[in-house]
């Protein structure tokens, strides 16, 4: 079969023997029917390769998803690194450094949001009691952040577990007990935070404990909130569901408000789905459950002050 070439070469000859005008008209006539002729191979062509063009732009649709710095300039981007970076517990850096990879597994850190969700680093209850340590009457329940604190954020020993127990309500409130730190394990004061933490061994790990009320138990003696929650150097706060201080001057600024004001309700409290977190220098953060204008730590707080004082900084 001739190619369109090699006809259109013999346009001439072809003119001379038949009477055809050789014209641009013709050319274009034979042009046309060799694209018709050759229509449907591409058409075969294109339905082959549909399967595989199709899985190219799901693959290159996913890609731009998954990784938003690949899309087109004004698309999604990735977010950026939190405001207020968490230190490992008991660490020190130089002013200024960032130190978010060096947050040991498990930790928390606060970050700047317009409406942050609850998060309760409390640990959780397991049957009926949550893990707790009782130190001469003050109890200490353990935090989830940070999972493991350095040698050193301890402070003096304050003596070993001697009872321990499932049934901590039933225990005596004179010397140590835990339904988590074994019997024989040293329970110590946390540097600087007087009586709001201890830390004790747990599985290997030293873990934090934050001062909290246990069976209608808070206060001993003529204590206040600022005993029992000792947020020494704030640098953020955190007030799910209405917003973050990520100022150190004003997130010390309304721990003192906080300190200063709160009125004891009651020894119990209960948790539920709004907490106050505050992050201290040193790594660690504390945590209150908040219900209105109350907060509940070891015992019930009320403290409109706090709250109004908050709303102002976020303004």
């Amino acid at each position: 079969m001739k190619s369109v070439e090699e006809r259109l070469r013999e346009l001439p000859q072809m003119a001379d023997s038949t009477g055809l005008q050789a014209d641009e008209a013709l050319k274009r006539r034979i042009l046309r029917a060799a694209q018709a002729k050759d229509q449907p191979r591409r058409g075969a062509a294109l339905r082959r390769w549909a399967p595989v063009m199709a899985a190219v732009v799901i693959v290159a649709g996913a890609a731009a998803f998954a990784f938003p710095s690949l899309s087109r300039p004004g698309g999604p981007q990735p977010t950026a690194a939190p405001l207020i970076e968490s230190f490992s517990a008991g660490s020190s850096a130089p002013a200024g450094d960032k130190l978010a990879l060096d947050v040991p597994k498990g930790s928390i850190s606060i970050k700047s949001s317009s409406n942050p969700s609850y998060r309760s680093i409390w640990a959780k209850a397991s049957g009926g009691n949550f893990p707790l340590v009782g130190v001469n009457g003050r109890y200490y329940r353990m935090l989830t952040n940070p999972t493991s604190v350095s040698g050193s954020l301890l402070g003096s020993a304050l003596g070993t577990v001697d009872t321990y127990t499932s049934e901590p309500a039933l225990a005596g409130k004179s010397g140590i007990i835990s339904n988590t730190v074994k019997q024989g394990e040293t329970v110590y004061a946390v540097s600087g935070m007087n009586n709001a933490l201890v830390a004790a061994n747990v599985d290997g790990q030293t873990r934090v404990f934050q001062r909290v009320s246990f069976g209608d138990s808070a206060l001993v003696g003529g204590e206040g909130l600022a005993d029992t929650l000792k947020a020494n150097s704030p640098v953020a706060l955190e007030l799910s569901g209405v917003g973050t201080v990520n100022d150190a001057g004003t997130a010390s600024r309304l721990v003192d408000v906080l300190t200063s004001n709160a009125s004891f309700l009651r020894a119990g409290g209960s948790e539920t789905n709004q907490s106050l977190l505050i992050q201290l220098k040193n790594g660690i953060v504390l945590q209150l459950a908040v219900n209105g204008e109350r907060v509940i730590g070891c015992g019930t707080w009320a403290c409109p002050e706090f709250f109004d004082a908050f709303a102002e900084a976020l303004q």
